[in-house]
């Protein structure tokens, strides 16, 4: 059963300041990945293949200074604290996020504008986003603590999911063909602005943390590669990134070119959400009760079930796509749920060793994998559509380029999944392990004050 440190509880207002900044930066991520492959060759005529390229050259590209955003984070020292300054890089972010959004009619330029203000926005919201996550570690050190935590994080965070998901077919609505994904990138930047500005206003860092020993960068990458509840943790969750990500980019054109149904993406995106949503009580009550592993294990293995699940549809299953759907979404929300709540009890392992808080190393280093996994994923997924016989700008395909669609679709995740399950079945932390690491730490803090107390007299 779970022992919770009543010290460590936190209240509900810092609990939602902190968690509602999820929804923009989720509500940006998800937008990009279901629309912008689409936008950009569907839309304005851009090679799959170029746009892949555009992806994976902006992320490798951003995600070799990760780590070095991560360790300056760590090492900064200002008077409002070493994280929430960092929050002020969500306004360069926004803007070229809106950019991003709005090209102009270019030909041989298109890749370039693409490339350019992707970077951009991927490398400010580098240093937003690190900051961010680095500090969650700090608002609690309580195991199940982290785990309600992460769970208001990630709900909000799929408010966010869901309104990127859906905002474009709205505006496509609404408004002109020709401004719809404009009005979207204005939204979206606005809300992700604002909701960092929120968090730096109302909430505030341990003053101790910032007086802990500074690594330097090489110091540090060492300590977060010999950490080895890390090492798992972060295979798995880029293995998990790689699954996830190839059926959402993929989601629009299985609609249009296999379903034949352009809209249907958009309800099928609601019964996924809806499972999202419901799945919360379920998936915070699993990992409380059963450990963090066990409830990631599980969740990867419905995540399997589900993607191989569309093997078995066909185009008159419309029913049977809501149902699929919907349980895709109650599973994932179980990766997030666990993966982050994981992710902040790493930091004790480390300081335990190192004798340093070093949130900011181990959430650049997550970055950078997770990063490279997606721009490996779509690297991939561009030609594999040029292959299948996707013509750029809405051309028609065979019925058998579709079926490959729809496998592509399925079975590639199904394996993913399975093995980012074998990886984080090694996962060394529990609940107990975890009490006792912060016991031997407050002991060892103790006897350093102690020590001090004693010079000083």
């Amino acid at each position: 059963m779970a022992i919770r440190d009543s010290s460590e509880k936190i209240g509900l207002r810092p609990l939602l300041i902190y968690a509602q900044a999820q929804t923009g930066l989720n509500l940006c991520a998800t937008l990009l990945g279901l629309h912008l492959l689409y936008f950009y060759s569907d839309r304005m005529g851009l090679s799959p293949s170029l746009a892949g390229l555009a992806f994976f050259l902006a992320l490798v590209l951003d995600a070799v200074t990760d780590p070095l955003v991560g360790n300056i984070s760590d090492r900064a020292r200002f008077k409002s604290g070493r994280r929430r300054p960092f929050f002020f890089a969500s306004i360069p972010m926004a803007v070229c996020y809106y950019l991003l959004l709005s090209p102009p009619r270019l030909h041989a330029g298109l890749f370039v504008w693409f490339f350019g203000f992707y970077f951009l926005m991927l490398t400010s919201r580098k240093f937003y986003e690190t900051a961010y996550g680095a500090l969650m570690p700090e608002l609690t050190l309580d195991y199940d603590e982290r785990t309600r935590l992460s769970t208001f994080r990630q709900l909000l965070g799929t408010v966010g999911d869901i309104s990127g998901a859906l905002l474009p077919f709205a505006a496509t609505y609404l408004f002109a063909r020709g401004t719809d994904f404009k009005v979207t990138g204005a939204i979206c930047g606005l809300v992700v602005a604002g909701g960092a500005m929120v968090a730096y206003a109302g909430l505030r860092e341990r003053a101790e943390f910032s007086t802990l020993e500074r690594s330097k960068l090489w110091a540090s990458l060492k300590s977060v590669a010999g950490n080895r509840p890390f090492v798992i943790l972060l295979i798995a969750t880029t293995l998990a990134v790689m699954a996830i990500n190839i059926p959402t980019v993929l989601i629009r054109f299985l609609a249009k070119y296999w379903y034949h149904d352009e809209n249907a993406a958009a309800r099928w995106l609601m019964a996924y959400f809806a499972g999202s949503v419901i799945s919360y009580p379920f998936w915070f009550r699993m990992t409380v009760r059963f450990e963090k592993k066990p409830a990631f294990v599980a969740a990867m293995i419905c995540n399997a079930i589900g993607s191989l699940g569309f093997m078995l549809m066909s185009v008159q299953s419309a029913l049977g796509l809501y149902l699929l759907f919907a349980f895709s979404g109650f599973s994932a929300i179980g990766i997030w749920v666990t993966q982050i709540s994981a992710a902040a009890d790493v930091i004790e392992w480390d300081e335990e060793r190192t004798g340093q808080r070093q949130e900011g190393a181990y959430g650049g280093i997550t970055s950078m994998s997770i990063k490279l996994a997606i721009a490996v994923s779509l690297l991939l997924v561009g030609p594999v559509l040029s292959w299948v016989g996707y013509k750029p700008g809405g051309g028609a395909i065979t019925p058998q380029a579709g079926e490959h669609l729809r496998a592509l679709f399925a079975i590639g995740p199904a394996s993913i999944y399975l093995m980012s399950a074998l990886v984080f079945s090694r996962y060394p932390i529990t609940r107990e392990s975890h009490r006792a690491m912060r016991d031997r730490l407050a002991a060892r803090s103790a006897a350093a004050e102690a020590e001090k107390s004693k010079a000083i007299a």
